[in-house]
C-alpha cells in the first residue's frame, strides 16, 4: 500500500515533463483565432462579427450570460449579440470570446472534486467581479485583462484533472481525510501548484503576461514583480468568493487576502480596503444567483 502511495508522489520535474510529453493539450480555439483576425482586418465590422461568433450557440449564450452579470456594469438588459457588441464595443467583445473558448477547451466531465458547473460559476465571479474592480479603483485600460485573467485564472486545476487523474484524486482523498491544504497536497503529489501548471498552459498559449501572471500569481500576487495589478486584482476577486462563501471553492479554502493590496491598489488605509471588499458582498449574491445553465 505504501509503495503504491509513493508511485503517485511527483517531482515538480516529473509534472513539468509530463505536461510537455503530452499529445493532446489543447490548442488556442478556432473561434477566438476567428475572431482576432477579423478584428486585425475588420476592426469595426459588428455584422460580421457578430455572424462570425454567432455560429456558436453555445458562445452566444455565455456572452449574454457574461454581459447582463450584475458584476459586469452594464445598465440595462442585453437581450442578443448584435446589442452586446454595439453595447460593449468589438475588443470588449474579443476579450469575452477569448476567456469563453480558452476555458470550453479545458472542459470535462465532473469527476470527484470537481464538478464543471461550479468551476465555471467560480470562474465567471471572479473574472465579471475582477473587471468591476479595475475599473472602480480607476484601472480602466486593465480592466478587460482582469476580465479573462479572472476567468482563467484555475485553469491549472483542470489541467491536473484531467492528465494527472490519480495524483488529483490522492489530492482529494487527503484534503478531506487528513485535512491537508489543497496546496500542500498539490505540492506533496505533484511538486507543482495549479498556479504553476496554469502558467504552462498560458505560455504555451502566448498569452500576455497579465494572464500568465494572474494564473500563476493569483494566491500569492507578489510574486508578479513585472506586472503585478491585474494578479492583485484577481486575487482580491478570488479572495472575495471565500469571505462571501459564494461561488467558492475548495482548492481556495484559507486563501486570505495578501496584506501587501493596500500599499499595491493604492487604498488609503486597510480600514478602507475592507470597507470596499464589504461593498461587494450584496453584488456577489446578485451575480450569483443570475447565473443559470
Amino acid at each position: 500500500m505504501e509503495n503504491e502511495k509513493d508511485s503517485l508522489i511527483l517531482s515538480g520535474e516529473d509534472t513539468f515533463n509530463g505536461l510537455l510529453n503530452i499529445k493532446d493539450l489543447p490548442s488556442i480555439p478556432k473561434i477566438m483565432l476567428e475572431v482576432q483576425a477579423l478584428l486585425r482586418s475588420e476592426a469595426h465590422n459588428t455584422i460580421k462579427l457578430a455572424s462570425t461568433v454567432g455560429k456558436d450557440h453555445g458562445l452566444t449564450t455565455k456572452i449574454l450570460m457574461v454581459a447582463n452579470s450584475p458584476l459586469y456594469g452594464l445598465q440595462r438588459k442585453v437581450s442578443s449579440l448584435e446589442f452586446a457588441i454595439m453595447l460593449l464595443g468589438v475588443n470588449e467583445i474579443s476579450n469575452i470570446v477569448t476567456a469563453l473558448s480558452l476555458a470550453e477547451t479545458m472542459k470535462m466531465k465532473d469527476i470527484h472534486g470537481l464538478n464543471f458547473m461550479s468551476f465555471w460559476k467560480h470562474s465567471m465571479l471572479v473574472g465579471t467581479a475582477a473587471k468591476d474592480i479595475a475599473k472602480r479603483l480607476g484601472f480602466f485600460d486593465l480592466s478587460g485583462d482582469a476580465f479573462v485573467g479572472g476567468m482563467l485564472h484555475d485553469l491549472g486545476i483542470q489541467l491536473t484533472a484531467r492528465y494527472f487523474p490519480k495524483q488529483f484524486d490522492k489530492i482529494i482523498e487527503v484534503i478531506e481525510k487528513d485535512g491537508l491544504s489543497f496546496k500542500d497536497a498539490e505540492e506533496k503529489y505533484l511538486g507543482l501548484t495549479h498556479q504553476e501548471i496554469g502558467g504552462f498552459i498560458s505560455r504555451r498559449w502566448n498569452l500576455p503576461p497579465h494572464l500568465i501572471n494572474s494564473m500563476m500569481f493569483h494566491h500569492n500576487p507578489y510574486g508578479a514583480m513585472d506586472s503585478p495589478i491585474v494578479p492583485y486584482i484577481v486575487h482580491v476577486a478570488d479572495c472575495m468568493t471565500q469571505k462571501f462563501k459564494i461561488g467558492d471553492v475548495h482548492w481556495d479554502n484559507g486563501l486570505e487576502f495578501d496584506k501587501s493590496i493596500v500599499n499595491v491598489l493604492k487604498f488609503d488605509s486597510e480600514d478602507k480596503f475592507y470597507e470596499f471588499v464589504d461593498d461587494y458582498q450584496s453584488k456577489f449574491e446578485e451575480a450569483s444567483n443570475a447565473i443559470k445553465f
